[in-house]
């Protein structure tokens, strides 16, 4: 399951792109979402069909993926300040946006250290 913690976890961990996009695991794209999804890649986009062809997420540049990672029901693909979940059994797609104000705050960040939570 992809909780709040884990979202965070993978924007700390792949905060920088791989120096090539040949570091990408592109197979688990074509493994688990190209039938569901309708991906296409050429030399330097990534195209989502499943995503509406005005949003900004149906072509994704391959420079700006900082990682595609596995998860049981889902492939997460790490952008900047977004990951575009691909679901492995259909076509559904979620997108969660990284907010500025989802830094914790020094009141936040207190309670977490004193409670654990």
């Amino acid at each position: 399951m992809v909780t709040k913690k884990v979202i965070q976890t993978l924007y700390r961990q792949f905060n920088r792109p791989p120096k090539s996009p040949d570091e990408l695991n592109l197979s688990l794209i074509f493994d688990y979402a190209l039938d569901n999804h309708g991906i296409f890649i050429d030399e330097d986009n990534l195209y989502v069909g499943s995503i509406e062809p005005a949003s900004p997420f149906s072509t994704i540049a391959l420079r700006r993926i900082h990682e595609i990672v596995e998860f049981e029901k889902v492939i997460a693909i790490v952008l900047p300040s977004a990951i575009v979940f691909l679901s492995k059994e259909n076509s559904d797609v979620h997108i969660h946006l990284r907010l500025e104000d989802e830094q914790p705050t020094v009141w936040q960040r207190i309670k977490t250290a004193v409670t654990g939570q």
